[in-house]
């Protein structure tokens, strides 16, 4: 809800998925908890769809959303990663045509860029055997449980920068993405990939106002044991 350029931070981001021919629906994913109610407004507002759900059984949610609105395939792209790479998400489209997978990841692509490719038969399944209500971290029931198709789409060594972090998690990330929104301008969220990682390219200085974070987020999730902790 944070505002950058007059606007709150997810408006950036359904403005620019928008701007991608390769959605039919975008749909705000979020809990039944009254703080959530601000997401609902803002999904009104944008004229997008919005699903209520569990707030911690998150592979739940997704799935039921897919149901409700009798989705074929779903993208799924965090909030706080504005400025997803729309490239990649015709790209993981492009893949699953090709492949039938149950689930498409970019893990090369920098933190906050890369989106993912859930099929609806292979989130049924997961909500099936799982185990915990608790599931915000639920890549691992498609990757270690064996019973899923998967595919990582190559990614070129020219968008390859792993200390690169364009996602939302502490303040250091706000004033880092103040700085592209600054460059950027209002295009920000019609800036395609490539041009946001040229940018980080020339000016280093930016790239480490947050840079450390990812580590912060790392010993975060460790401490909590949500790196490790799910069942099936």
């Amino acid at each position: 809800m944070l505002e950058l350029n007059g606007k709150p931070i997810i408006c950036h981001m359904i403005d620019r998925l928008k701007s991608s021919s390769m959605l039919d629906r975008i749909i705000i994913c979020t809990s039944a908890n009254p703080q959530d109610r601000p997401l609902v407004d803002i999904a009104r507002n944008e004229n997008i769809d919005y699903y209520l759900g569990s707030e911690e059984d998150v592979i739940l949610r997704l799935y039921e959303a897919a149901k409700k609105f009798k989705l074929d395939y779903v993208l799924n792209v965090t909030a706080d990663c504005p400025l997803v790479s729309l490239e990649y998400l015709e790209e993981i489209v492009n893949k699953y045509i090709e492949t039938n997978a149950d689930f498409i990841r970019c893990l090369d692509l920098p933190i906050g860029l890369a989106p993912y490719g859930l099929k609806i038969e292979a989130m049924r399944k997961v909500c099936e055997i799982k185990r915990s209500e608790e599931t915000e971290v639920w890549g691992r029931y498609f990757t270690d449980s064996g019973l899923f198709s998967i595919v990582n789409i190559d990614i070129p060594l020219e968008y390859i920068r792993p200390d690169y972090r364009l996602t939302l998690d502490y303040p250091e990330d706000f004033k880092f993405f103040q700085n592209l929104f600054e460059h950027f301008g209002e295009d920000t969220c019609k800036t395609p990939m490539p041009d946001i990682i040229k940018y980080l390219d020339e000016t280093p200085e930016v790239v480490k106002i947050n840079k450390h974070c990812q580590e912060l987020y790392r010993e975060r999730w460790e401490s909590q044991g949500r790196l490790t902790r799910w069942n099936i």
